[in-house]
């Protein structure tokens, strides 16, 4: 008997890791869709990619990720029972969803790690418990802009964007950056999913707009550009990171030559590590090439990635990783976080007074069937200048 005992000991011991879940609410289905359900596999693999290959502490990390078909009535349900079933952080998906939560976030305490990069998440109040995986939508737009003022002086731009707070998030940074950089906004247009752009690019062609600026996901950004070069139009074209990739260029065929795009993200066929790692996680998976060449596909993984890391430190320091010791024990790790899974175009770091993981991008052009790099990576100062004051 007394040996039983002991072999039980050692197999409630050794023989089982503790379970710590995490879960990721966003649109599987629904609106932007076209982006949720690669970001979903993302969250998937590097999960299980970080189980597999140790990189938990010795925990089983259980990644859960539910379709709220961006609905934010659904996405509160979700956090809710994963508060009440003392997950120690959250990955979430819509602005809309997010900007919702904030109270309730900061409230609990809880870590929250949304794929929405609007800056209005990080921005006060209710914001000590928001993590942006990279650089703001607001930074991304102004980089563009900037190009386009180098590009073309005086220029005339339209900004095309998502008709939600995800679409509206950097319209009045981008207008304030406008008015510094001598160019000249005409038109914000929200656009609506499927529809013929015949109109709206005949009004944007007869007001002399030069550069359209997409703020959206790629399905409508493709038939708008579609359209553009239907109608023979001589309008160049911007996208934000969701509104651009290797989706846009699958849509939108060869009508995507020349687009520029900026992204913190590496291209699946980019001579570069984080490049191969995505592509060797796809094809340990079995996932298609859609899912490999998408570039929400490395954003799931990075968001994932984050979550773990501050998980497996609070662990293997000794500090609970559940309840809400837990979730305070995984926030504090969350700001003194620094690391570098090589997913991005530089590595993750916080802090109490910077919220934003990767704080660098590059603008790609669309060359050839591929978004080829056209900068270095770097930050925007007019971002800072206009956002911040400084």
């Amino acid at each position: 008997m007394r040996k039983l005992g002991i072999l039980v000991f050692l197999v409630l011991s050794f023989g089982f890791a503790q379970k710590v879940h995490l879960m990721w609410s966003g649109a599987i289905t629904g609106p932007t869709s076209d982006a949720g359900k690669y970001y979903a596999q993302g969250v998937e693999d590097y999960c299980k990619y970080a189980n597999e290959e140790g990189l938990t502490g010795g925990l089983t990390i259980v990644c859960e990720t539910r379709d709220d078909q961006y609905n934010n009535a659904n996405t509160q349900r979700n956090f809710e029972e994963a508060l009440e079933r003392g997950d120690p952080a959250f990955l979430g998906y819509s602005t809309g969803g997010t900007l919702q939560l904030k109270p309730l976030i900061q409230e609990v305490g809880m870590t929250y790690i949304p794929a929405s990069y609007h800056i209005g998440n990080i921005d006060p109040p209710n914001n000590d418990y928001l993590f942006l995986p990279i650089v703001s939508y607001s930074e991304q737009v102004i980089a563009l802009l900037e190009y386009i003022a180098k590009e073309k002086p005086g220029a005339k731009v339209a900004l095309a964007v998502h008709p939600s707070p995800f679409g509206r998030a950097p319209v009045p940074d981008a207008k304030e950056a406008a008015k510094e950089l001598g160019i000249e906004i005409v038109e914000v247009q929200e656009m609506a999913k499927g529809l013929d752009y015949t109109a709206t690019l005949k009004r944007f062609a007869n007001k002399g707009v030069e550069y359209i600026v997409y703020q959206n996901v790629a399905g409508p950004v493709a038939t708008m550009i579609k359209d553009a070069k239907r109608l023979g139009l001589n309008i160049k074209h911007a996208a934000a990171h969701y509104a651009g990739g290797p989706d846009l260029l699958r849509l939108a065929g060869d009508a995507a030559e020349g687009v520029i795009w900026v992204t913190s993200y590496y291209m699946p066929y980019e001579d570069a590590p984080g490049a191969a790692f995505v592509k060797k996680l796809g094809e340990r998976y079995k996932r298609p090439a859609d899912t490999i060449e998408s570039v929400h596909y490395p954003s799931g993984m990075l968001a994932a990635a984050i979550a773990i890391e501050a998980i497996k430190r609070a662990h293997t320091a000794g500090k609970p990783v559940t309840g809400d010791a837990g979730r305070e024990a995984v926030y504090a790790e969350m700001l003194k976080l620094s690391f570098d899974p090589g997913l991005a175009v530089g590595p993750v770091t916080y802090s109490k007074e910077d919220h934003v993981g990767v704080d660098h991008m590059r603008v790609l052009e669309a060359k050839g069937g591929k978004f080829v790099p056209i900068t270095e990576p770097f930050q925007s100062k007019l971002f800072r200048k206009v956002h911040y004051g400084k």
